[in-house]
């Protein structure tokens, strides 16, 4: 009898606590139903937090915070289960001043409070984001540049249909707008009242980095050396050798930018065949490229960059996700080969100019058995175009996960001989995905300033100077800079 008094008793109280628990919206300016806002470094996240009651609630303190978390769950090496990590890396807080609270701080049933706020998209985050032990000062630098979100797929890529970010359930990057309606319970402890939040969605700027040093990543593969045979168990016809350097950045547009160009760029593979005796180069077929995405993720934080290795599935706390994109295919049939002999090569150097394809030879280099006189050389572009039905995010490193790209090119070749197989020669080439700025007419100067082109052609002007007879000198004032007007205001309705 008396457990069923303390259940209904208990039940009685759930629904009181229900019916005077605060009801928070969250209005996004520019937020259109059923999708999520996406912003890029620099931008003003503005909207108003507006909290209801059904009956009078005292409260203490409005919290409104952008959060930025990452999360990653791993497998153990050692015995069943899984382990992970969370990290908090971004917390910027709405300051609400005393006077926009009601006085005294009672939420009165039937009426609507708001609280504006205004956040804006930082470049990087706070130095002591990154403290853990580091191999290299480019690490820190990294790991407190602002990551994109990762990982959602309700945080669609173009605001209006779900698009696969190519990132595995194991890592998550997420931002929110959370509001919370707070209440001091003693010891300057506060209990929360009510608590909601929304998602945004951030792809911050990303500037091009300096090209990656392949030596040592053994994942890339930017030169390769083949044996050319006849056929099976046939004599050797020469050595095809294949090399590229690492293609420009693909450069993606930043969020809410509507446009019809196709997001791409272009590699550049120098081949190069040295023939035993008189044998010809062998005839090309055709050509095809691939995007590959992988993401490193650890349940602690990366000492250095990472790279994918044999020795990186045995890490205690760490995994790799891979995800492959078909990019182009194509005959390259018509490609024409080009004949050379050493003789020409030595002369070009003594001369006082080289040719083009002096040049291209030099970044090819010959065969490691090449002995003879002759050779020859063919040059492909290789078209890099991002297709629509994937959702890319700019390379980046955190503490806890990384992005980065790399380019898998194939080319097949026929020779005289009968294959069973279609003999080929492949190449995977680092890649970069960098994000363009909002205003990229404007240029970013060392000291963080924003400098317009039209400044930049005004300083470098040239200039005549003359010393006058008059001298005059007029001491101005100093520019007045209007501040944003900030929105602190509550409005209390009906």
């Amino acid at each position: 009898m008396a457990t069923s008094i303390m259940s209904r008793g208990s039940e009685g109280l759930d629904v009181f606590a229900r019916r005077s628990t605060p009801k928070i919206e969250i209005d996004l300016e520019g937020q259109k139903p059923g999708l999520v806002n996406s912003y890029t470094t620099g931008d003003y996240i503005e909207g108003t937090a507006k909290i209801t009651v059904d009956q009078e609630t005292r409260f203490d303190e409005i919290e409104i915070i952008l959060q930025g978390t990452s999360h990653t769950t791993v497998e153990r090496a050692a015995c069943p289960g899984r382990t992970g990590s969370q990290q908090m890396f971004l917390k910027l807080r709405q300051p609400i001043e005393d006077a926009d609270y009601p006085t005294p701080r009672v939420l009165e049933a039937g009426r609507t409070y708001s609280f504006p706020f205004t956040f804006v998209v930082p470049a990087r985050l706070l130095p002591q984001v990154c403290s853990h032990a580091k191999k290299n000062n480019h690490i820190h630098r990294s790991h407190t540049m602002l990551p994109p979100t990762l990982g959602d797929s309700m945080v669609s890529a173009d605001g209006k249909t779900l698009i696969d970010d190519m990132s595995p359930d194991m890592s998550q990057i997420a931002y929110i707008v959370r509001v919370a309606v707070l209440k001091r319970s003693g010891h300057h402890e506060n209990k929360t009242l009510a608590n909601v939040a929304k998602k945004v969605r951030i792809i911050p700027t990303v500037e091009e980095e300096p090209p990656l040093n392949t030596v040592d990543h053994t994942n890339y593969c930017t030169r390769k050396e083949k044996t050319v045979k006849r056929g099976f168990l046939r004599g050797k016809q020469g050595q095809l050798v294949a090399a590229a350097l690492q293609p420009k950045p693909i450069c993606l547009l930043p969020p809410s930018c509507e446009t019809h160009d196709t997001v791409s760029t272009v590699a550049k593979v120098q081949l190069r065949f040295d023939p035993v005796g008189n044998e010809q180069p062998p005839r090309l077929g055709s050509m095809t490229s691939k995007i590959r995405a992988s993401t490193y993720y650890s349940a602690n934080p990366w000492e250095d960059f990472p790279c994918q290795s044999g020795s990186l599935v045995s890490q205690i706390g760490q995994g790799l996700f891979t995800d492959t994109v078909s990019l182009s295919s194509m005959c390259v049939a018509s490609a024409k080969w080009e004949k050379h002999s050493s003789n020409e090569r030595r002369d070009s150097v003594n001369s006082t100019s080289s040719s083009s394809t002096d040049s291209s030879d030099d970044s090819t280099g010959p065969s490691a058995s090449f002995t003879g006189d002759t050779y020859y050389t063919a040059s492909l572009v290789v078209p890099v175009s991002l297709p629509s039905s994937k959702n890319f995010v700019p390379t980046f490193h955190s503490c806890l996960m990384s992005r980065t790209y790399s380019l898998d090119w194939s080319l097949s070749y026929h020779t005289p001989g009968a294959n069973v197989l279609t003999p080929t020669i492949s190449l995977r080439l680092p890649i970069q995905v960098i994000t363009q700025p909002k205003h990229a007419e404007s240029t970013k100067s060392d000291l963080g300033l924003i400098v317009t082109q039209e400044e930049l052609d005004e300083f470098f002007r040239p200039r005549s100077m003359s010393l006058a007879s008059n001298l005059v000198v007029d001491v101005a004032e100093p520019p007045q800079y209007s501040e944003r007007p900030r929105r602190r205001s509550v409005r209390a309705t009906q």
